[in-house]
């Protein structure tokens, strides 16, 4: 691949990636938005959680369909039909009024956003630096999502989602959604002429959608059950098992050993849902990004996912017992340790599938349970007091619940890694090479005969 090319899809992989990912993991937000009916913004937080989810569904279905088809072509032009309908969707949406369904906006962004991330994947991920681009995006969306706190998890008719405290973002913007349309389309049409990577394939593999289906449902049922019922352990116990059960299903799904990113997906976005503060201010967004690409490049070079995993136990063990402190260094630095892991745990492992590689990493957009269960702790639970049957708010006395839950995840991921390796060896370079020459010698003789 020419230079000018791989600088080209690398900065369009990093901006249309970046966009998409804020599409898909912020709710939708216009001027207007402030103006609008505290019902209207309920229902776009109560249905924040499943469009994200919807979301990274329809990416990992994108990504299936487009690589099964083998065509780059196809891969750039349905990225580029994403971003067609994210801008429409802003652009008819600022023209809208306060009336206007946030919840039925929200979703079509958020779907759009996954077409764009799924269909970018299978074009770029088959080169590093490309690769590196799309992977940082994803990273570069969640830290800014951080910036302003989210509705959430659980929000109910209790927890009113009052105008006057909405904080209007306009993310994206349309002109950066303008930007990175500009650059798919420059792609589109570098990419025009250059064949397929692989013959078309009739026969869609229905185990990675399978795999996401279940990963992606179960988690968010989790989650939204720890966000209302949080103060029983045996929810939070049957929530850490089927955490990690589903993310070992789904990593067995996948062929070979890409389900290693699965499962180190669902342990970081289990202690980052119990690590990273409520709120970042934005100055420290620059220094995460720095970190975090700075944990992708010691990834690339150090492919150790089981390292990344006991970081990851470290991590929330400190979370665990410094949940109580406002020490601002503690708080700082295990934002910057999670920003680094997140960069490493996204490149130590890498699934030679794409769709395998585009479900790891979109993952780590879907709520957790350990995030459910932070919500309900910082929360609490309603109950009925006195004669007159009050309303009181009954907060649970173990605030360290979501990283004590977020640890056994991680650690539950790493026996799933530790057992994935076992059941599938690495099959060695000698002997793929004497099975690819075998192969070879077949396909030669069949010629030879059929001439």
């Amino acid at each position: 691949m020419r230079s000018y090319r791989v600088a080209l899809e690398t900065v369009t992989a990093l901006i249309a990636t970046t966009v998409a990912g804020l599409s898909l993991a912020l709710p939708i937000d216009f001027g207007w938005t402030a103006q609008t009916s505290a019902l209207q913004l309920d229902l776009l937080a109560y249905s924040l959680p499943r469009a994200v989810a919807a979301g990274v569904l329809v990416a990992m279905i994108v990504a299936v369909l487009v690589t099964t088809m083998g065509s780059i072509v196809a891969a750039w032009g349905t990225a580029a039909a994403g971003l067609v309908v994210l801008l429409l969707n802003h652009f008819f949406g600022h023209a809208s009024d306060p009336t206007s369904s946030l919840a039925t906006l929200n979703f079509i962004d958020s779907i759009a956003g996954g077409i764009v991330m799924g269909a970018l994947g299978a074009a770029v991920l088959h080169h590093r630096l490309p690769a590196f681009g799309w992977t940082l995006g994803a990273l570069i969306s969640l830290l800014l999502g951080s910036v302003n706190p989210l509705p959430r998890v659980g929000a109910n008719s209790l927890d009113r989602v009052l105008p006057e405290h909405w904080q209007a973002s306009n993310t994206p913007p349309l002109w950066m959604i303008e930007v990175a349309l500009a650059l798919v389309v420059i792609g589109l049409l570098v990419n025009r002429n250059r064949p397929a990577s692989q013959k078309p394939s009739i026969e869609l593999p229905l185990a990675p959608i399978l795999a996401g289906v279940v990963l992606v449902l179960v988690t968010l049922v989790s989650a939204e059950w720890l966000a209302r019922h949080g103060g029983s352990a045996a929810s939070v116990g049957l929530a850490v098992l089927s955490a990690i059960a589903t993310g070992l299903i789904a990593a067995m799904l996948l062929p070979g050993r890409d389900g290693e990113l699965v499962l180190v997906g669902v342990a970081l976005v289990s202690v980052g849902s119990a690590t990273i503060a409520a709120e970042l201010p934005a100055w420290s967004i620059p220094l995460l990004v720095a970190v975090g690409a700075l944990g992708m490049w010691s990834g690339s070079n150090r492919r150790t996912p089981m390292l990344c995993l006991a970081l990851l136990v470290v991590l929330g063990m400190l979370t665990a017992f410094t949940e109580e402190t406002d020490w601002a260094i503690i708080t700082v630095g295990s934002t910057a340790a999670l920003a680094w892991l997140f960069g490493f745990g996204l490149t130590a492992a890498t699934p030679r599938y794409v769709p395998s590689r585009v479900l790891g990493t979109m993952v780590i957009f879907v709520p957790s349970a350990a995030l459910g269960l932070r919500d309900y702790v910082s929360r609490g639970h309603y109950a009925l007091q006195g004669t007159d049957k009050t309303v009181c708010t009954v907060t649970p006395e173990n605030s360290s619940a979501p990283a004590w839950a977020a640890v056994l995840i991680a650690l539950g991921c790493a026996g799933g890694v530790a057992m994935l390796r076992h059941s599938r060896p690495v099959t060695p370079p000698s002997a793929a090479a004497s099975e690819h020459d075998e192969e070879s010698s077949e396909s030669s003789t069949r010629t030879a005969q059929d001439e």
